[in-house]
Parts: C-alpha cells; sequence; structure tokens
C-alpha cells in the first residue's frame, strides 16, 4: 500500500484536507444554518478539489500542475500581504508578521520539493 503522508503528495493532502471541510461545511449549512444557496457555491468548490485531489493522488501531470500553481499563488499572495496588507495585519497584530513569514517559508520549500518531487517543470 502507497503511503500519501510524503511531500510528493503534500499539497494533494492539503486540499484534500480542505475539500472534506468544505464538504463538512455544506452539511452544516444546509442542514443547520437552513441555508440553500451557500452550500450549493461551497459544496461546488468542494468537489472541484476533491477532484484535484484525486486526480492529484492517481500522479496526473494536469491535476499536480493545477495544485502548483494554486500554492504558487498563494505564496505570492502572502510574500505581498507581508508588505501591502491591513486587514491581516489588524486581524493578527504583532503576530501578523512571524506567521506570514512562517507561511511563506513553509509553502516555498513545499512548492520547491513538490516540483521537484514530481518533476513538473
Amino acid at each position: 500500500m502507497r503511503s500519501y503522508f510524503h511531500l510528493k503528495h503534500s499539497f494533494d493532502l492539503i486540499v484534500f484536507i480542505i475539500a472534506i471541510l468544505g464538504f463538512c461545511s455544506v452539511i452544516q449549512t444546509f442542514f443547520i444554518g437552513k441555508h440553500y444557496i451557500i452550500p450549493t457555491a461551497l459544496l461546488s468548490f468542494s468537489i472541484i478539489l476533491g477532484n484535484l485531489t484525486y486526480y492529484g493522488f492517481k500522479e496526473n501531470r494536469i491535476a499536480k500542475k493545477i495544485l502548483y500553481w494554486l500554492f504558487f499563488t498563494l505564496t505570492t499572495h502572502l510574500f505581498f500581504a507581508l508588505f501591502f496588507s491591513v486587514k491581516y495585519r489588524t486581524l493578527l497584530g504583532d503576530y501578523f508578521e512571524p506567521i506570514c513569514i512562517l507561511n511563506i517559508l513553509i509553502f516555498g520549500y513545499l512548492l520547491f520539493k513538490y516540483n521537484k518531487k514530481n518533476k513538473l517543470f
């Protein structure tokens, strides 16, 4: 049996967790919150992320590249937020810089290793 807890599947695993949380939020907003429009948007987003995860675990190159670029844009978003963000800075206060820098370093490392292990570029 293959192990999915590996740097080769790091983004696949992160997106899988996000897809599961999205599906749980669909259940929560539909049954508990009694909303009908919001769960449909969350469900479509969760289905897309779930499919990316499934095909990422199946070693599909296109899914791996899409996951790579999603996390690349997230990392650049965090980098620019470090210099220009007002909302995140007020939300996190003095902890903003260490949290943001730590996330940039972690995602940067994962981007490098994910690209190397999957031979994307």
